[in-house]
């Protein structure tokens, strides 16, 4: 059975993962370019994972497009890690891949994690967000960890993107249970990243998960983005 008007208009916006790239290094500043040429209209999520001794940490988000990022959470770990989340609109560069690159405030291990949605709202700022959650902790054993639950979700079809760090252990990190893994990063000896989606409904408190291994100290992110 072919699809109505009506359900092919409410297919089309649902939020929707297109692509993801990611890296990581030991520098100031740190950048990755897309696999495949963005679109008008879609969003740019891009995970930051910073640890120095001395405890740098992400300065800013930009791309060789133009297209402007806000930064939506930011937390710090005990050790020094710092994970922040950075989106955007994607207003220039349209049929381009654009350099994304990530600064931080000194040299350090940084990580980054760079994911194209379709289907999000396109408001600029902070507005795109919900609701979100972070939790930070350590591990005595190889854990299920978690952001902890967000508040209700304030309306139907959005999307809850789960984020997790570490500054490295050696782990192989795995996704929640019923989330989508769309970045793994892992086992390194310095930055390890993870991030997973899932739709998510009015009322929805979704709580990001992952795998990873012992005395790991880690992070964890849970954000709900509206849709388009």
């Amino acid at each position: 059975m072919g699809l109505t008007a009506g359900s092919a208009t409410a297919a089309a916006s649902s939020p929707s993962f297109v692509q993801q790239v990611a890296a990581r290094g030991h520098a100031g500043s740190l950048a990755v370019t897309p696999g495949s040429v963005i679109t008008a209209g879609d969003r740019m999520m891009v995970e930051v994972g910073v640890w120095s001794s001395s405890g740098a940490t992400a300065s800013g988000v930009t791309d060789s497009a133009g297209n402007t990022y806000t930064e939506l959470t930011h937390f710090r770990a005990s050790d020094n890690t710092e994970l922040s989340v950075w989106s955007a609109p994607i207003t220039a560069g349209a049929g381009t891949k654009p350099a994304i690159t990530v600064r931080a405030t000194a040299t350090a291990d940084i990580g980054m994690a760079a994911l194209e949605y379709s289907g999000l709202s396109a408001a600029g700022g902070t507005s795109v967000l919900d609701v979100s959650a972070a939790k930070s902790g350590t591990t005595s054993s190889a854990a299920t960890v978690s952001s902890g639950a967000t508040p209700a979700a304030t309306a139907d079809n959005e999307l809850a993107i789960g984020f997790y760090a570490d500054s490295g252990s050696g782990d192989t990190l795995t996704a929640g249970t019923g989330w989508a893994g769309r970045v793994n990063v892992s086992p390194t000896p310095d930055m390890e990243l993870l991030a997973e989606d899932q739709p998510v409904g009015l009322g929805a408190a979704p709580a990001a998960a992952a795998g990873t291994g012992a005395s790991t100290t880690w992070l964890m992110a849970t954000l709900v983005l509206k849709h388009s």
